[in-house]
């Protein structure tokens, strides 16, 4: 049996931390980033691509990007390519895919890549991801508007 005043001290103990984790600030994404579903256009899989702009300095552009898929084919290499026009106004036009990054799958059908892409001004920019299997299937993301810092 707990004694009275050790009730007492572990309910005001429980309220302290309840509002410190209250007052607590929350992490913002950063507005100038950019995410997307990957959605299946041939066979299978899911995933998101988030593009997170970083402060290179001296007004050149500077980004991480990450791209991951699941639920697609197993032990599978898949070729990230991307598509980039401007003006950045929600509406990607280009159809000239570059290859960023390849990734393989895993035998559960997951697999991830993170790369860094640089150079060139600070600018604003309509991009487009098609992720390509070996097995034929393809994914595509969203257009996304690219704001560099």
């Amino acid at each position: 049996m707990i004694p009275r005043r050790g009730l007492r001290g572990l309910a005001v103990a429980l309220f302290m931390a309840c509002a410190a984790m209250a007052a607590t600030p929350v992490a913002q994404a950063d507005p100038t980033g950019a995410q997307s579903a990957l959605t299946a256009v041939t066979s299978q899989g899911t995933g998101r691509v988030i593009v997170s702009p970083t402060s290179a300095g001296q007004g050149t552009f500077d980004a991480r990007v990450k791209v991951n898929i699941h639920n697609a084919a197993p032990n599978t290499t898949f070729t990230v390519t991307r598509a980039v026009d401007q003006p950045a106004d929600g509406s990607c036009t280009s159809t000239d895919f570059v290859t960023v990054a390849t990734l393989t799958t895993s035998a559960g059908g997951a697999g991830a890549v993170e790369f860094e892409r640089s150079g060139g001004p600070t600018i604003a920019f309509d991009l487009f991801l098609r992720v390509i299997g070996g097995d034929g299937t393809v994914l595509e993301s969203e257009c996304m508007v690219i704001i560099g810092k």
